[in-house]
């Protein structure tokens, strides 16, 4: 249909302007822009498709280690592998809530990472005085190494879920970290990080009691 426009153009001369080829070149970039709009929901459909199973995955697993040790080996291994992240860090605030509970020795503080209070939301909000949300998305921040060490150097996003754990409301975190710049991002949603959340929430509270 362009090429017949196009020949027709010609033969109209030089001061006739044929308003079925404006019309065309219009449609033409109006489909562009949707096959590129259509693109686009298709990628975030598979990529949200693709989140929702590595996060099934994870939970899965986690149902199946039968202590905490089990628990934080698997993490630092095969979650890492299977939500495709360089670093994970669980850490909790210690209180008298904690020390009083029968999970409490040196061979815990071995496991996993432990912080004085109020760190959670101090390392989550960086000290700012705006409402703290359980899940971030953002590039690694200032003092990124107090969570992963060394590590922190090449580490580019990170994805850090506050815990709030049994009927004494531990306070933990869960910091999902990539050398990848656009792997946690503010536009994401975090639905799924909450869910993955609340099942370790629950796993933790079990062996803590």
């Amino acid at each position: 249909l362009r090429a017949l426009i196009e020949a027709s153009d010609k033969n109209l001369g030089d001061k006739i302007v044929d308003l079925r080829s404006v019309a065309m070149k219009k449609m033409d970039g109006e489909l562009k822009k949707l096959k590129r709009s259509n693109q686009q929901v298709i990628a975030t459909a598979y990529e949200n498709l693709v989140g929702m199973n590595q996060v099934h995955q994870v939970v899965l697993k986690s149902l199946e280690q039968n202590n905490f040790d089990e628990f934080i080996t698997n993490l630092n291994k095969e979650v890492c592998d299977i939500l495709r992240v360089d670093c994970i860090r669980l850490g909790l605030e210690t209180h008298s809530s904690l020390q009083n509970t029968k999970i409490y020795d040196p061979k815990f503080s071995e496991l996993l990472d432990l912080y004085p209070v109020n760190f959670v939301n101090t390392y989550i909000s960086q000290g700012k005085n705006n409402s703290i949300n359980d899940v971030v998305l953002r590039p690694t921040p200032k003092g990124s190494e107090q969570l992963y060490g060394e590590l922190s150097k090449n580490l580019k996003s990170e994805g850090c879920i506050k815990l709030k754990i049994g009927s004494e409301k531990i306070i933990g975190i869960l910091a999902l970290a990539s050398k990848e710049r656009e792997k946690f991002t503010a536009k994401q949603g975090v639905e799924l990080l909450k869910f993955m959340g609340s099942v370790f929430e629950r796993r933790i509270s079990h062996w803590l009691n």
